[in-house]
């Protein structure tokens, strides 16, 4: 071999003691570099031509632009991601079902990570599990090593040490994907309720904006040339389409400088508090907030105890995953309340709905918390979705008949104008 047709290759491996290193290496080909390199003892983990990176880095993007470009492609992929299902807890759990599936069938852990950082559709999912994979061949913990990194849940790394402890990792793993199935499905049923309604109001809004934006103006114009009395509800149409013309963009600023407002107001967190103790006094969006802590909070409560992991430990990561900051703050209570001795459902009365304390109740007395926690998320779920179907059921009439009712207002102002035209000619 020739020093003239040999490249040079970056790699990064794994010795004999699992530890991480990278270098260059010369080789005709990228085949002849890695057995190159198993000759050495090393197992390559990846390997690229340094030429390709070299050119690349030769030529960058002048102004800014390279970050900018990098930037638009992150954020055309999130929606893309977003628009086919492909979020991050979706990618998670079928990546940790693989990893699952694989320890049981006696795959060593540094293989099941390199197998499910292989085939991710989402680039950050990869290149979290492989950071994970890296540490993991370095000596560390699987759970340490999630622990280190932002994009696992919060409930994945204590969970996933319990199971270590316990020697039950991939039944860990396996119980760490139901959860976010059950997530990811609850998510997507409410998603799926209240997508109607959304469209409708959208298309509606847009369509009476057209009107007195477009169509009202010119018939202004014809009634103005044929002279006469105008009804009144015809001079109200006329005038609220003049209104909208002139002022419209008014309205725009202040729409957007009380958003502004309202994101400087819930940076505090008392106000975001209030804002959450409020919204629970809702009719339809408190019952559907409480319902919906109460099946995340359970949720996690079981998957934690199932893997081994005690009651007080188990109720901090369930209370991590309430968004709602009223509900949380009450669940702190409640840990207080049971570090002093008191049951867990006498603690809860009041927070959660009232058949998810007495489910929890039967599974202290029955000395299966963890089952009846599942029955509870279960219940919860359901709870959840009746809820917003109730609130879709009634939400897509009442919509149908407001923008109903403001185009009829509208046929009508402008009937009214156009008879009124014909009798004073006739």
């Amino acid at each position: 071999m020739s020093v003239a047709s040999s490249r040079r290759f970056d790699y990064r491996a794994a010795d004999a003691s699992g530890s991480s290193v990278s270098g260059e290496i010369e080789a005709v080909s990228e085949r002849e570099a890695v057995d190159a390199l198993r000759r050495r003892g090393l197992w390559v983990t990846t390997i690229e031509h340094a030429g390709r990176v070299n050119e690349k880095r030769a030529r960058p993007l002048p102004g800014g632009q390279h970050a900018a470009r990098r930037g638009l492609s992150t954020l055309a992929r999130e929606i893309f991601h977003r628009i086919t299902g492909q979020s991050v807890d979706a990618e998670l759990a079928v990546v940790v079902r693989a990893m699952s599936t694989l320890l049981s069938a006696g795959v060593p852990l540094d293989r099941a990570l390199a197998f499910a950082a292989g085939p991710a559709t989402r680039d950050d999912v990869g290149r979290a599990l492989s950071e994970v994979r890296d540490r993991v061949r370095q000596g560390e913990s699987l759970s340490h090593a999630v622990s280190q990194n932002p994009l696992f849940p919060r409930v994945f790394a204590p969970t996933l040490a319990a199971g270590e402890a316990s020697g039950g990792l991939d039944a860990t793993l396996s119980a760490l994907a139901d959860h976010l199935d059950r997530a990811l499905n609850l998510r997507a049923r409410l998603r799926a309720s209240l997508a109607y309604p959304a469209l409708l109001g959208v298309a509606s809004t847009v369509g009476v904006v057209v009107i007195l934006l477009v169509v009202v103006p010119r018939f202004a114009e014809l009634v103005a040339e044929s002279g006469g009395t105008l009804p009144l509800s015809t001079r109200a149409l006329i005038w609220l389409s003049n209104a909208t013309v002139r002022y419209g963009w008014l309205s725009m600023v202040v729409l957007l400088l009380g958003a502004w407002a309202a994101r400087e107001s819930f940076a505090s967190q008392a106000n975001r508090r209030r804002w959450h103790q409020f919204k629970l006094s809702l009719p339809f969006t408190g019952r559907l907030t409480s319902t919906r802590a109460a099946a995340s909070y359970t949720g996690v409560l079981a998957l934690a105890l199932r893997s081994g992991v005690s009651l007080l430990p188990s109720m901090r990561l369930a209370r991590g995953v309430v968004s709602n900051m009223h509900i949380s703050h009450r669940l702190a209570e409640a840990e207080s309340m049971v570090m002093a001795g008191d049951t867990l459902a006498r603690a809860l009365d009041g927070i959660l709905p009232p058949l998810t304390v007495r489910l929890l109740e039967a599974g202290e007395v029955g000395g299966d918390l963890a089952a009846m926690a599942v029955r509870a998320s279960e219940s919860a779920d359901a709870a959840t979705q009746r809820t917003a179907s109730t609130f879709v059921a009634l939400m897509e009439p009442a919509l149908i008949l407001l923008f109903g009712g403001i185009v009829g207002f509208v046929a009508l102002a402008l009937l009214q104008a156009i008879y009124g035209i014909n009798a004073s000619s006739l």
